[in-house]
């Protein structure tokens, strides 16, 4: 039986109250498909396990995999899952669900400073937070070829014989 939107978001706060209980951010999720299966559920386990990416969206949809990836073929499932989180997702959660596939999230609450998906779909994009670090970009033709050489064979490997990958010509 499917579950209401409102009724999804109760069993991610149950997550989150036990995120809470263990001493970490307060935040849950819960990924549903289409039939209103509950596929998995997450909590932030950032401080419970030292783990400064452990949380609530990507534990949950780290626990989804069996729904998300083709193991033997080495792809990703195309998917109408669903993710429901307690707070909506910040930047690194944000990014995790758009390559994971999930066609949608809904969250209980808005993040002004840290949610990322309003901001992704219509900017700003975190200018704040990029001033803040610098990148050196392929300092070394070498080792840009050695990666691109390895996810070209990689690519290769599981049938994509027109890849990005390939070396620059």
């Amino acid at each position: 039986m499917r579950l209401s939107d409102y009724d999804y978001l109760a069993l991610a706060f149950e997550e989150a109250n036990q995120a809470f209980e263990e001493g970490t951010y307060p935040i849950g999720a819960v990924i549903v498909d289409d039939d209103g299966n509950i596929v998995s559920k997450g909590r932030n386990r950032v401080f419970t396990e030292s783990d400064c990416t452990a949380h609530a969206e990507v534990d949950a949809i780290r626990k989804a995999g069996h729904k998300l990836l083709d193991i033997p073929n080495k792809r990703f499932v195309k998917n109408n899952l669903t993710l429901y989180t307690t707070c909506e997702p910040c930047p690194m959660c944000t990014c995790t669900i758009l390559l994971s596939g999930i066609k949608r999230v809904v969250w209980a609450a808005d993040d002004d400073e840290y949610g990322g998906i309003r901001k992704f779909k219509e900017g700003p994009h975190f200018i704040n937070l990029f001033d803040t670090i610098t990148y050196t970009a392929s300092p070394y033709d070498d080792l840009e070829n050695k990666q691109r050489d390895l996810l070209a064979r990689w690519n290769i490997g599981r049938g994509i014989l027109n890849t990005e990958w390939e070396k620059p010509k």
